[in-house]
């Protein structure tokens, strides 16, 4: 992989949660819903490809955006 390609990876993710931040802050529930994807689908990318994003995707859901519930997902405890 390219530094190239991480950068602009990162970008992207920089760029995904400006996005979410400020459908949150404009309370636009659609466009946050919207960006909440892209970012989701930008971290993924990230992940895939072994990019540090610096977005926390560990398992605690209320991590902030772009965290991935993990296990826990839907409020179920992970045994």
């Amino acid at each position: 992989m390219s530094e190239a390609f991480a950068a602009a990876i990162r970008r992207r993710v920089d760029e995904a949660a400006g996005a979410l931040r400020a459908a949150e802050q404009d309370g636009d529930a659609d466009a946050a819903l919207a960006a909440a994807g892209g970012l989701d689908e930008v971290l993924r990318m990230a992940r895939a490809h072994g990019v540090n994003t610096g977005v926390n995707t560990g398992a605690d859901p209320g991590a902030g955006p772009g965290a991935d519930p993990g296990p826990a997902r839907g409020g179920q405890e992970a045994r």
